[in-house]
């Protein structure tokens, strides 16, 4: 896989294999680890389902909370009317959020301005779509990142390794100051041997929480 692609099944099964980092924070640190959603991971999924049956059934999001409180939906950078016809596809990029502020943010809504959104609308490309094991990438934004983000941690996520550890680079020295329990694998790792580890590792690392 190269850096800025989506990885491949073939990937995320060597990260399985060979790189699982499992974190176990101090509960104040859970909230600032959800942003990694933000930055957009990966997830294996069932694909050829619809954009809802992903939510409600493979992530087991209540149907109450996507109807409610998932104000747009994105599937390849273009939103989605109707969730129940979009199909989800190996590689495809998904994004959800709350309700965003401004014109932009009525346009986006799936009730929102249908005027503003008609040319980016996402539409179905028609061909297969025979259900199989994909990965997709997954991002998180606002009031959904902070609901859900936890448990797609809990569940793991995939994610580059430089993308990581560009990522850990940035926390200070109050995130690292807390309480936080890192393994790889069955190792216990350091925040130098963290660092060190995905420095010399290319590929998927699969993510993980657990609560302390």
């Amino acid at each position: 896989m190269k850096n800025g692609t989506t990885p491949e099944m073939a990937d995320v099964t060597a990260a399985d294999n060979t790189f699982k980092l499992t974190l176990i924070p101090d509960a104040d640190l859970l909230p600032r680890l959800c942003t990694l959603l933000q930055k957009g991971c990966h997830v294996r999924v069932k694909t050829g389902c619809s954009l809802r049956e992903l939510l409600c059934d493979q992530f087991g999001i209540d149907p109450e909370y996507v109807r409610k409180d998932i104000k747009v939906f994105f599937i390849n950078n273009s939103p989605v009317d109707n969730i129940d016809e979009a199909i989800i596809r190996d590689g495809a990029i998904v994004a959800l959020s709350a309700s965003m502020p401004g014109l932009v943010g009525a346009a986006m809504r799936g009730d929102g301005l249908s005027w503003m959104r008609s040319s980016i609308t996402y539409h179905e490309e028609g061909g297969d779509l025979g259900d199989s094991e994909g990965v997709i990438q997954l991002k998180l934004f606002n009031q959904v990142m902070a609901d859900l983000g936890e448990s797609f941690l809990v569940r793991g996520v995939y994610v580059d390794s430089q993308f990581l550890m560009d990522y850990f680079g940035r926390f200070g020295e109050d995130f690292w100051a807390k309480d936080l329990q890192m393994l790889k694998n069955s190792e216990t790792l350091s925040r130098q041997n963290l660092h060190d580890a995905l420095k010399s590792y290319e590929g998927m690392v699969r993510v993980s929480v657990k609560r302390a």
